[in-house]
């Protein structure tokens, strides 16, 4: 995977933050997720493509929801949602819910 441009990352963000902020996923457990799952997150919610594996969709949700827990100090690991909650999760946001958001930031 190639890096990412300091513009390219802030563009990323701008597109991504309004799902984070939908979910209540804190900027910087976003930020602390690696380049592949950064790119993974931005094609389930910005571009949808053929869907990831359910052990992707798993592991991303980990990491986003174990972050969002750490950072509250509740620790401990998340439950496992089943195949249905993490569509819902990933599921993109609606052209409108995206517009109304961009002009935030």
């Amino acid at each position: 995977m190639k890096m990412l441009k300091h513009e390219d990352l802030e563009a990323l963000e701008r597109w991504i933050r309004p799902w984070l902020d939908k979910r209540r996923i804190p900027l910087q457990d976003y930020r602390n997720l690696s380049s592949s799952d950064k790119d993974l997150l931005h094609k389930l919610v910005c571009q949808p493509t053929r869907p990831p594996s359910d052990w992707q969709l798993k592991d991303l949700y980990q990491k986003l929801v174990l972050g969002e827990r750490r950072t509250r100090g509740k620790g401990g690991i998340a439950p496992v949602p089943t195949h249905e909650e993490l569509e819902e999760f990933f599921m993109p946001l609606t052209p409108s819910e995206r517009l109304s958001d961009l002009y935030k930031y």
